[in-house]
């Protein structure tokens, strides 16, 4: 069995001749006595021992403090030290170097035995643990690092200086480099736009906890553009002082395609429901004025051939009598027709809406909700703005309208207010009833084509719409269109 080596480091050549003596009745091996001379530390890590007996305070200028802390950086050799003094600042400055034992001077055998076994023992299962822990942090590191290289986000690590000291393959895989292209190059050099926008996003468990996401291009190597959602967190160090950043990168740039053709193709459908509603508004004035002025001139020309023929029948003649009275039942008829005729007109484009512009259309179309729906209204007018565009007029009317309408069939309602105001730069207007409110998800459901459509019409115009509601307390429309945005052009 190989014997255990011990090297003693000690001025005193009686004293350490003493310690060899002892060491060697124990059944112990003394590699080499060290008493002065320079190279002390490099002869120590030479002899390699498995334990040291150092003197505290070897000669006038060396401290054996010094020895251990040279030697303990390149070997883990245990130390034991010995000292004929014990002041409480020369064993506070000899515990940095994290000694095994402490042996006072004149030393017995007892002592020494016991001190020697001790560290030894105490080095043996340090070194084990340390191989166990050295087994199990390369393992974790392995699963980390598994884990790291496989995952589907990619990850990316920047030093204060903001330059990359690590990036997964997944990273590297978006943007198109390898691994030796990327790491030690500034991570700018990278990024196409940089920064598009960000985001927080709170924990649905911890409220308080609040994560910043930020929408990131980069640049591929082949010239073509990444978008990703980058997560990052702050690395600090043991001490607590900022080292850098490790970052999440989630790729989206399929989605931001998905996302760019949708918005397209809800602009394709904005654009075709204005074209809709331009052709129906100029289809609509185009049929109301043929039948207000074909129409209404034929049967006006009919009622007035009804007059001829009445003033020409000869009361004398036999049955004229009969003859008169049809005449009166069809004038009456035609006065239906042309009143039918004229609410037709009306209501497919009212004539005051080209004629005298939007306050008197909506001013006409409050009374006929009024004389239709028995429900009483007070309205405010105060809009002085003469050159509102046309379209935007017609828009605003329908909208009037068609709340008129939403009131009249839900509301149950016995008074509505109707304002149309300038506020600062913007004109709003506002229709609230007293009636039993709307539940706030069918303001926002699919099937309410009236709120959708009304929505639509204000958004053409750079317009808001927003519907507030309580229950039994009545419903309040209001919408808000930017002066700029409603003058003609």
């Amino acid at each position: 069995m190989k014997k255990t080596k011990i090297l003693i480091v000690e001025d005193e050549a009686l004293i350490a001749k003493d310690i060899e003596k002892i060491l060697l009745i124990l059944g112990y091996s003394v590699s080499t006595i060290i008493t002065s001379g320079r190279g002390i530390t490099s002869k120590i890590i030479k002899e390699n021992p498995d334990l040291i007996l150092m003197d505290i305070i070897f000669q006038d200028k060396v401290r054996g403090i010094d020895i251990a802390r040279k030697v303990r950086k390149h070997k883990d050799i245990p130390i034991i030290y010995l000292t004929a003094h014990s002041e409480h600042s020369i064993m506070q400055k000899a515990k940095i170097t994290e000694p095994y034992g402490y042996l006072l001077k004149p030393i017995s055998e007892k002592d020494l035995e016991i001190a020697v076994e001790m560290a030894l023992f105490r080095h043996h299962i340090e070194k084990k643990y340390k191989k166990k822990m050295k087994r199990s942090l390369l393992e974790s590191e392995d699963r980390y690092r598994k884990l790291v290289e496989n995952i589907s986000e990619g990850i990316v690590m920047q030093n204060k200086r903001s330059t990359i000291t690590y990036a997964n393959q997944r990273f590297l895989d978006m943007i198109g480099y390898k691994e030796e292209e990327v790491i030690g190059k500034p991570i700018t050099k990278f990024l196409a736009g940089g920064l598009l926008k960000k985001q927080e996003v709170k924990d649905a468990y911890n409220p308080e906890d609040v994560k910043k996401l930020s929408e990131i291009s980069w640049k591929r190597k082949d010239g073509e553009h990444v978008f990703t959602i980058l997560s990052p967190k702050p690395v600090y160090n043991d001490k607590g002082q900022h080292k850098g950043t490790v970052a999440v990168l989630t790729d989206i740039t399929d989605r931001r395609a998905v996302e760019k053709e949708l918005h397209h193709s809800r602009e394709l459908l904005r654009k075709l429901s204005q074209h809709l509603q331009a052709v129906r508004e100029r289809e609509s004035k185009r049929i109301a004025r043929e039948i207000h002025d074909e129409l209404g001139q034929q049967l006006t020309a009919l009622k007035m051939d009804l007059s001829w023929i009445s003033s020409h029948v000869n009361p004398q003649e036999e049955r004229a009598d009969k003859f008169l009275q049809k005449i009166d039942s069809m004038s009456g008829l035609v006065d239906k027709t042309i009143h039918t005729v004229q609410k037709i007109s009306s209501e497919l484009r009212p004539g005051l809406l080209d004629d005298l512009g939007l306050v008197p259309a909506i001013e006409w179309l409050a009374q006929e909700f009024e004389k239709q729906t028995k429900i009483p209204y007070r309205m405010q007018l105060f809009c002085e703005l003469v050159d509102i565009d046309p379209d935007c007029s017609t828009a605003i009317f329908r909208i009037s309208q068609e709340a008129l309408t939403n009131v009249a069939r839900h509301a149950n309602a016995t008074m509505v207010n109707i304002s149309l105001k300038q506020v600062d730069s913007a004109l709003v207007l506002k229709i609230k009833d007293n009636g039993k409110g709307i539940e706030a998800d069918e303001v926002v459901a699919p099937s309410s084509l009236g709120l959708m459509g009304m929505r639509e019409r204000a958004r053409v115009f750079g317009g808001e719409l927003s519907i507030t509601s309580k229950p039994n307390k009545g419903t309040t429309l209001k919408v808000t269109f930017p002066v700029e945005r409603i003058f003609k052009q």
